[in-house]
């Protein structure tokens, strides 16, 4: 593969569009370009993007998809620019901002000179229609209806929620589950327009790759394309500074055909610098889970991830099978607003425990935190969001963006949180019960203690690089069987909950893991 650059990183084709773009940008309200979702790919992920693509033969078709200011085209352009045999490249560039129009005009001029200068041919064409409407109204399923022309699409689709009921949602209504995110449909639309063999490079959100909502574009593209090459950016704020986005960012390199690749390159970076990242080759199996038939696909970071997951998926059973269930919070504070009180001295009065009541290992009530409510009047109209005193486990559905965990759990023991009587508990939490019975103190204990440890912590973030933890996750996950969650709960008793090596240590050891495991250093980007 052919990965050339210019000798000077400041000269060529990229820095030029990044010049026009920090040009744009000042020029811009930021309020206008995130209200469609526009966020700029930086110039060292665009020429990485533009070397996934190996297929560059005598004659040429590459597709754009909302190209904005055109620098993944001009990464390309300028990579084949650098090519000894003269190519005929046909480039389509799909953009609506009109805004952004001039500055794409003037990148693809430039684009047309450089390759013309070094011998190719460019002709290029601007598209100003939306890319996921294009698509004929056909089955998804059916026969391929159209010419399928493409050697390669390349892009950065806006990162945008969609009403179920939009125009692009409804297009692609086969492989939409829940509320639809534009990016998803972007890569449906560009496997329809590649040929087979040819290569898709497309930088998303992860939120794809694990999850009911996309359990049916999963299965329907992973039908389709064959993954060759994921990049992962841990730290989407060190990638994307001005985006809003809550999950890590990935680069999808991906083949039309539908039999899966021998092997499949995974490589993470904490920033938009790559060249130091050491990609790892991985097995399907390894990257593909499609045990239950939900298609999802793991990112291990490092050999201690692939031996986390090997020690958590040897748990014969799931979350949901040992009996446990796992709910939303039933308080959406915005509907309930007649209901919330600032004291809990009203008769009617119940403890309302929310996100920030959930503490690692310990259920911290009441807090005053600014003018957030802490109490829920029970009265008529409001009983169905009111649970039972019982002891439940307490779990965050939602962490910060670069917070360190992304499980928090807390226990809920009523006697220890004032007297016992009924609880609200808000819906930013998701709550555990037995399906048949109480959780004892002990498995409500153990259960805190797995929720809150590094091994569980580090096998979810395989799975899942959204700062939102689903319930449906929860539920599918391996997970041991009651007794040895009662042995945990057992075996932590008496620790303080600030004992987190005490604690972590007690998990692993009743668990079999040796501790060693999570002190491996990582061997991506060493």
């Amino acid at each position: 593969m052919d990965d050339s650059r210019p000798e000077n990183e400041d000269a060529g084709l990229v820095a030029s569009v990044v010049r026009r773009t920090a040009g744009y940008i000042s020029a811009t309200d930021e309020k206008d370009r995130k209200a469609i979702a526009q966020v700029f790919t930086p110039a060292s992920v665009a020429r990485f993007m533009a070397g996934r693509v190996l297929r560059v033969g005598d004659e040429f078709t590459f597709v754009d998809a909302g190209a904005g200011v055109g620098v993944l085209a001009a990464a390309l352009c300028e990579r084949i620019a650098a090519m000894p045999v003269p190519r005929r490249v046909v480039a389509e560039l799909y953009e609506t901002d009109p805004n952004v129009l001039p500055v794409l005009r003037q990148t693809i001029a430039e684009c047309r000179k450089a390759l013309s200068a070094a011998g190719h041919h460019l002709n290029a064409t601007i598209i100003e229609e939306d890319f996921v409407l294009r698509r004929p109204a056909a089955s998804l399923y059916a026969p391929v209806s159209r010419t399928c022309y493409a050697d390669a699409v390349i892009m950065n689709p806006p990162y945008a929620k969609l009403a179920k009921d939009s125009p692009q949602a409804r297009a692609f209504a086969e492989i939409v589950h829940g509320q639809p995110n534009v990016y998803a449909l972007f890569m449906a639309a560009a496997v329809e327009l590649l040929r087979p063999g040819g290569e898709l490079v497309a930088i998303t959100p992860r939120s794809y790759c694990n999850g009911l909502y996309f359990r049916e574009f999963r299965r329907w593209l992973l039908a389709r394309m064959s993954l060759r090459h994921i990049h992962v950016f841990e730290s989407r704020r060190a990638t994307f500074k001005d985006s809003e986005v809550l999950q890590e960012s990935i680069i999808t390199v991906a083949t039309k055909q539908t039999e899966q690749a021998a092997e499949v390159l995974l490589g993470v970076s904490h920033g938009a610098e790559m060249d130091e990242v050491r990609p790892l080759p991985h097995a399907p199996r390894t990257i593909i889970d499609d045990l239950r038939g939900d298609c999802v696909i793991r990112l291990p970071a490092d050999s201690s991830d692939l031996e986390i997951m090997r020690v958590v998926e040897s748990w014969t059973g799931t979350f949901a099978d040992r009996g446990l269930r796992i709910s939303t919070g039933p308080v959406v504070a915005f509907r309930a607003r007649d209901y919330l009180l600032d004291s809990a001295d009203h008769p009617d009065a119940v403890p309302l425990i929310s996100i920030h009541n959930v503490r690692p290992f310990a259920t911290v009530w009441p807090v005053t935190k600014g003018s957030k409510p802490i109490a829920f009047r029970v009265a008529n109209g409001a009983v169905s969001q009111v649970l039972p005193a019982r002891n439940y486990v307490l779990l965050r559905r939602f962490s910060a963006k670069e917070e360190h965990r992304r499980l928090t759990a807390s226990p809920y023991l009523p006697n220890a949180v004032e007297r016992r009587r009924p609880v609200a508990l808000e819906n930013h939490i998701n709550y555990v019960t037995h399906t048949t019975r109480e959780l004892t103190e002990d498995e409500v204990n153990g259960l805190v203690a797995l929720f809150n440890s590094a091994l569980l912590d580090r096998y979810f973030r395989v799975v899942s690089g959204n700062t939102q933890v689903n319930a449906t996750e929860i539920r599918s996950m391996p997970f041991p069987d009651l007794r040895t969650i009662r042995r945990i709960g057992k075996h932590v008793a008496g620790l303080g909950r600030n004992d987190r090596d005490g604690i972590e240590s007690r998990v692993l050891e009743v668990l079999g893991v040796p501790p060693s495991l999570l002190a491996a250093d990582s061997e991506v980007g060493a």
